[in-house]
């Protein structure tokens, strides 16, 4: 594995670590701004920051930037709309576990859409992290009690959007564009839709109001974040990136026991050990490619 590669490897596990922290921040200010007015403040505002600091290169913008930030912009807002309102009617810790489900999705549209075939080591940790997530729906095995709420079903939406988001991502390469370029597009296109969904279905327009948790999400959950990762998929596989991503799901567990005091189930303990033990597994496969 080449030195750039472990670099941006070990990006997207810091990236893990702030999506997990993301959810905490927008459970807070959740009851008191609505989640499309949550949506526009971090990527609109991460827009206009982007612009300023890259202004020259935006100049040079072309068709490809232009259709690939457009599709990644809705791709990404279907995702952060279902996420933020589903987070109104689920636990973080859940939330956080559910959203893990683009690692099993990202594959499965990559052989539908591309016919790029799935290794059988791959489909075996796939299989594995699959168990894990549903070790975490589960409210009594004995019983069979399986229980999914409607925020539930959000983020599993919200998971096919992501999925969406990150195996367009990986397409990039075989076409000339500008990575800023294509994020400063992403943000603004996820801004624009915000601010048109906010007056259609929460019928008033933004609240312009500004606090600590939004000032977090925008600067580091938002721009920080999606810069990195957008960057980093120029050289980390779609599937890596998935699956070192998904430990965010750990980390939002954990964030929420320490700052929510959000209780977990044996089940929550199980799904994160068998997660955990997917991912590492599927980084020592990788390097056994590259050796």
């Amino acid at each position: 594995m080449l030195r750039k590669e472990r670099i941006f490897l070990f990006l997207v596990l810091l990236l893990a670590i702030i999506r997990g922290s993301s959810y905490i921040f927008i459970k807070n200010i959740i009851d008191n701004q609505s989640p499309f007015e949550i949506i526009f403040f971090r990527f609109f505002l991460t827009e206009i920051i982007l612009l300023i600091f890259y202004i020259k290169e935006f100049k040079t913008l072309n068709h490809y930037d232009l259709i690939f930030g457009l599709l990644a912009g809705i791709f990404l807002f279907s995702a952060f709309a279902f996420q933020t309102y589903g987070l109104k009617y689920t636990t973080v810790s859940k939330q956080s576990f559910l959203t893990s489900l683009y690692i099993v999705i990202i594959p499965l549209l990559d052989f539908i859409f591309f016919k790029n075939k799935i290794k059988k080591n791959v489909i075996a940790l796939f299989f594995l992290i699959l168990v894990g997530l549903l070790f975490i729906s589960f409210k009594d095995f004995k019983n069979f009690e399986f229980y999914l709420n409607f925020g539930d079903i959000l983020t599993i939406l919200c998971a096919l959007g992501f999925a969406l988001n990150i195996l367009l991502f990986s397409k990039i390469k075989k076409f000339n564009i500008n990575v800023i370029n294509i994020t400063i597009i992403q943000m603004l296109t996820i801004g624009i839709l915000a601010f048109i969904f906010q007056i259609i279905f929460e019928k008033k327009v933004i609240n312009f109001s500004m606090n600590f948790s939004l000032i977090y999400l925008i600067l580091i959950c938002t721009m920080l974040n999606f810069t990195i990762q957008n960057i980093s998929q120029k050289y980390v596989p779609a599937h890596i990136i998935g699956l070192i991503l998904s430990l965010e799901a750990i980390f939002g567990t954990v964030f929420a026991i320490i700052f929510l005091n959000e209780t977990i189930s044996q089940n929550f303990i199980i799904g994160t050990f068998l997660i955990a033990i997917a991912v590492i597994l599927i980084q020592y496969f990788e390097n056994k490619r590259g050796d």
